[in-house]
């Protein structure tokens, strides 16, 4: 059987850029602008918006980068009444998705194929399509939450759930081998793919100038959540630096609810302002200016599933200081970068030290090549239309 081309895909995201966060679930609309350049592709984003005041349900129709997108909203404000409240609020969410869907068969038409990212309420939608009109449906997973480190994964609905939807999808795509692995773990079995994030190559790419300047420039670049980023052990590690040598400069990029603790810590150590340099959130082609002034980036986190920033880094030609959790072992690869233990500040100053006595080895243009070549647009469009063209040979 020939491939079929120019196919209708319907995206059906937990996450994506809406009017509540602008930024939320951005590579995951990534995935869809990729998918777009070979397929015809519809959105439909089902989310409460808790600004909502005066009426129940909202729904916004646009097309973005030619993607149609629906953005079908609810009043999630209600009472806490044990039990009733769920129930309601379930019940809303389910009446957004019947208007949602409405608007997607009157702007885009029945789709090939439904393709989730991340469960695991979206499944309702690919459950209706597939149930109704026989319409196969492919899940992708980049949630943190199977990992025993984060420890999300649980409660008896959403398990029974999840594992439902892993057994009548037609295949399961995950970013990384850790989190299928994590995912196998739980017994969620299907025939996995490895799709991984996308990065902007013609956004990211290193800068061949010769920069002077009398410090080396060390980033990072989060939400700034401490218990999967390690921002304090990070801070920590340049502390240990800081009294071996002080020709260096840390910036932490990124906001959250915890940057004034790390701000604290910093100011507490003698570092604020003077070595640890906070900048808060940019936009991302700030963040690709950065990066491609930063000679070294810093990862230090205790879990990931995989990490958008990253790949951007080694797209700009920067080199990963990390730890050696199983998403970093898996795409940082030999001569561009350093991984330590999780957790281990004191392995972590060693690595930052060595790199900084090493700057020079590491091959700018070869760590632009592999992102490019494994994490571009078209290079992961390809790999997810080979899912595609696998589910409708089944």
């Amino acid at each position: 059987m020939s491939e079929r081309n120019n196919l209708k895909i319907l995206f059906i995201p937990r996450w994506f850029p809406n009017r509540v966060n602008p930024l939320n679930g951005i590579f995951i609309q990534r995935h869809a602008i990729a998918v777009a350049k070979k397929h015809e592709v519809a959105v439909l984003y089902v989310n409460a918006d808790p600004t909502m005041k005066n009426k129940t349900y909202d729904s916004e129709y646009s097309k973005e980068d030619g993607i149609v997108t629906v953005r079908a909203y609810y009043n999630n404000s209600f009472p806490e009444i044990p039990i009733i409240s769920s129930f309601v609020k379930f019940y809303r969410y389910l009446q957004s998705c019947r208007r949602g869907v409405k608007l997607i068969n009157e702007k885009f038409g029945k789709p090939d194929i439904s393709h989730i990212h991340v469960l695991s309420r979206t499944f309702f939608i690919a459950f209706y399509y597939s149930a109704f009109h026989k319409i196969p449906f492919l899940i992708s997973e980049q949630w943190s939450g199977y990992f025993p480190e984060d420890g999300a994964y649980k409660g008896f609905f959403k398990k029974l759930l999840t594992r439902i939807a892993i057994k009548q999808a037609s295949a399961v795509t995950a970013v990384s081998e850790s989190l299928k692995k994590a995912m196998l773990v739980h017994g969620l079995k299907n025939n996995y793919f490895i799709i991984p994030n996308i990065v902007n190559t013609q956004m990211f790419f290193p800068s061949f100038q010769e920069q002077k300047k009398n410090k080396i420039t060390f980033i990072h670049v989060s939400n700034l959540d401490d218990r999967a980023k390690n921002i304090s052990g990070m801070i920590n590690a340049v502390k240990k630096l800081s009294a071996i040598r002080n020709d260096f400069e840390f910036h932490i990029v990124g906001d959250g609810p915890e940057r004034n603790r790390f701000e604290e810590i910093s100011r507490t150590n003698n570092l604020l302002n003077s070595i640890v340099f906070f900048h808060g959130w940019k936009k991302l082609s700030e963040v690709a200016e950065m990066m491609r002034k930063a000679d070294l980036f810093i990862l230090f986190s205790n879990y990931e599933t995989i990490s958008c920033v990253m790949l951007e880094s080694l797209a700009s030609g920067v080199p990963v200081i990390g730890s050696s959790i199983p998403a970093l072992k898996e795409y940082v690869k030999e001569g561009m970068g350093l991984l330590v233990p999780p957790r281990d500040e004191n392995a972590l100053c060693d690595a930052m030290l060595k790199a900084m006595d090493n700057i020079g080895s590491f091959d700018k243009k070869k760590m632009h090549d592999y992102a490019k070549d494994n994490f571009s647009y078209e290079s992961v469009a390809e790999k997810i239309d080979t899912v595609y063209q696998y589910i409708l040979k089944k």
